[in-house]
């Protein structure tokens, strides 16, 4: 290993370590901005509330509270746009840690090496095999995890497909074998003539 690649492995593992510690990080500061925006709206709830009671000891109550509802509602915005931003953050964060873990997942699976033999088909189950398999067999270069479930997930729902027909035309060929020994239905009365008919 060359000094480069080992400076490149040791700076790797630094970041590493620090990431669960700057995820703490983020995640004391988000719950201290969230406390912060909860008290100031209880602040606020407190002041529409006295605004409120004193509203209702006046002789024209509806004008007063249309006014308190207002204000109020001009202090909540911004702490409701506050916690809007706070929730976007964490979904990114979210979306950035779940990328890393692919990413992860799917570096683990390359550098892993394909260990196991190819199973016997037993018949026509070739798409029930892992697609590592399918490629090892094939000669084929091995897939990412993503493309690998996609795989599986096209070949379970053409077996469910094919598990569909067949279920239907069993039901088919059922319902034909019971009419078959069916009478015919009786037909429907005449109607008698009535004695105002012209």
């Amino acid at each position: 290993m060359t000094a480069a690649a080992r400076r490149l492995a040791w700076a790797l593992a630094c970041l590493a370590g620090m990431a669960p510690t700057l995820a703490m990080a983020a995640a004391d500061a988000d719950a201290v901005e969230r406390e912060r925006i909860t008290a100031e709206r209880r602040a606020v709830e407190a002041r529409f509330d006295a605004a409120r009671r004193d509203c209702e000891a006046r002789f024209v109550v509806t004008d007063c509270l249309a006014a308190a509802r207002a204000l109020r509602r001009e202090a909540l915005a911004p702490l409701q746009q506050q916690l809007h931003m706070l929730d976007d953050a964490r979904r990114r964060q979210r979306a950035v840690e779940r990328l890393e873990a692919i990413r992860a997942r799917e570096s683990a699976a390359a550098a892993r090496p394909a260990l196991e033999a190819p199973a016997p088909a037993a018949s026509t189950a070739a798409p029930a095999q892992p697609p590592a398999r399918r490629a090892a067999r094939t000669g084929a270069p091995p897939a990412s995890a993503a493309q690998q479930q996609a795989q599986d997930r096209a070949a379970q729902q053409g077996r469910r497909l094919q598990q569909a027909r067949e279920h239907e035309e069993a039901v088919k060929a059922r319902n034909a074998r019971r009419d078959a020994h069916r009478p015919p239905a009786a037909g429907l009365p005449v109607p008698a003539a009535s004695a105002s008919a012209p």
